[in-house]
């Protein structure tokens, strides 16, 4: 990674884009409740349950209270626009690690895999 996107950035980022997915889920859900009635409902309700983007850090990723902030805070900006506008503007260059580099992986062997088309 570049001196500009340090490592703890952009896996602060992930993390962020994980979060937001799970907090856009969220809002949807609170959109149908007859409380949510104007525009202003549902920036609010995202920005208190972006908070959560902290204990979400904290518990699955053991992030500490500051990093946990930057995901809410990231996650309450959209963290996949953010990482669409790094990527888009070459700031971001991303290449997954092979499964060689990868721990904490689960390597299923070939004779273990369920082929659905089978059963």
């Amino acid at each position: 990674m570049d001196a500009l996107i340090t490592d703890q950035f952009y896996n602060l980022l992930m993390i962020s884009v994980t979060f937001s997915i799970i907090l856009m889920t969220l809002i949807q859900k609170l959109k149908t409740l007859s409380f949510m009635k104007n525009n202003n409902h549902v920036m609010i309700a995202d920005f208190l349950l972006s908070f959560l983007g902290i204990l979400f850090g904290m518990y699955f990723y053991d992030l500490t209270i500051i990093e946990g902030l930057w995901v809410s805070l990231f996650s309450f900006i959209g963290a996949p626009a953010i990482y669409k506008l790094l990527k888009a503007q070459n700031v971001i260059n991303y290449t997954p690690k092979s499964l060689d580099d990868c721990r904490g992986c689960i390597v299923i062997e070939q004779e273990n895999i369920i082929n659905r088309e089978d059963v």
